[in-house]
């Protein structure tokens, strides 16, 4: 019998931490699981590990090994390409799901017929296990859920806020048929590779739910070799993505008209972010990358904004002009 659930796990030297991952869905749900465990060239015995737990405990598996290092971005394409069951959570080695939530994420999406079910999450300090809760703006996010009282699954373009949650792949369960019929894929970019996948999945949704229960923790660190903490010249390629993203609204001008307000007001919140970050060396390049991408803004598009978001079109016009 084939498994509900698909878990796509890109993996890079975290052969500790994946092995709690998986275990934290293997051994505290019941629903059905087979993990596609992607390892990105690992040199710390990362395959090996994994696979030793998911033989002994006859957990469902494949395991794919890039010979060269590709990214997590390339790497979920390539365990989703593989994927058949009914859901697909993508997942990274730096999370795990509290006790019995992915079950009662099936549960919600098989009771709402849902093609996205998005959950709240905490955050944890890797250091410590604190929690954190969420980020600040999801908070918020998911409060204005709560507050609009509408029946439950959504229509994303009546509920079109909440495509400004932040871009996590790993508290979204995907309806694995509808994710292969709109394409779905993460950008190849090193760092950001979410960001595309993130519009993609919610633009196309007609039945969302939402769970308000926290699924899963992520841990955050300041080591340095956790992506967030990136700071050098890999940050430019946010830029990639929001070109990506701007690419396939001029496909989709359904979409455009719809929804290109809160990406305006996305991107920007996320240059802010990364602005912060970046290493000084980059940040004026940065910066210069980032005004540009609103020469190719419209008056049509800036007539809408300001219509939507008078406050967000002012600082996209700032940006434009160089003033901000």
């Amino acid at each position: 019998m084939m498994a509900r659930v698909a878990v796509v796990i890109p993996v890079h030297n975290e052969r500790d931490r994946l092995v709690g991952a998986v275990q934290s869905i293997a051994e505290y749900n019941s629903v059905s699981v087979k993990f596609y465990i992607v390892d990105d060239a690992s040199t710390d015995g990362t395959k090996q590990a994994v696979e030793n737990y998911l033989d002994n405990k006859r957990l469902r598996h494949e395991i794919i090994v890039n010979t060269h290092p590709q990214g997590a971005g390339s790497s979920r394409n390539l365990g989703f390409e593989r994927v058949e069951e009914d859901y697909t959570l993508f997942f990274d080695a730096d999370d795990f799901v509290f006790p019995g939530m992915l079950d009662r994420l099936v549960e919600k999406a098989d009771l709402e017929s849902a093609q996205v079910v998005v959950a709240e999450y905490d955050r944890v300090y890797a250091e410590n296990d604190r929690k954190l809760g969420m980020n600040h703006h999801d908070e918020r996010v998911f409060e204005r859920v709560r507050r609009e009282r509408a029946a439950s699954p959504y229509s994303i373009r009546r509920m079109g806020f909440v495509l400004e949650l932040v871009n996590y792949p790993w508290n979204k369960l995907v309806s694995t048929s509808f994710a292969k019929e709109i394409g779905l894929r993460f950008s190849s970019t090193p760092v950001h590779n979410d960001v595309f996948a993130h519009w993609q999945i919610l633009m196309n949704c007609d039945r969302l739910s939402v769970l308000h229960e926290s699924l899963c923790g992520h841990r955050v660190s300041m080591k340095a070799h956790q992506i967030t903490n990136i700071s050098d010249s890999r940050r430019l390629s946010m830029l990639d993505v929001f070109s990506e993203v701007d690419d396939y609204f001029r496909i989709n001008k359904d979409f455009k008209d719809i929804f290109y307000h809160y990406f305006v007001s996305f991107k920007i919140k996320l240059f802010r972010w990364g602005n912060a970050r970046i290493d000084e060396p980059h940040r004026e390049e940065f910066h210069n990358a980032f005004c540009e991408t609103f020469s190719m803004m419209t008056k049509r598009d800036f007539y809408l904004l300001s219509e939507r978001m008078p406050r967000v079109a002012v600082e996209a016009l700032r940006y434009r002009l160089r003033l901000a």
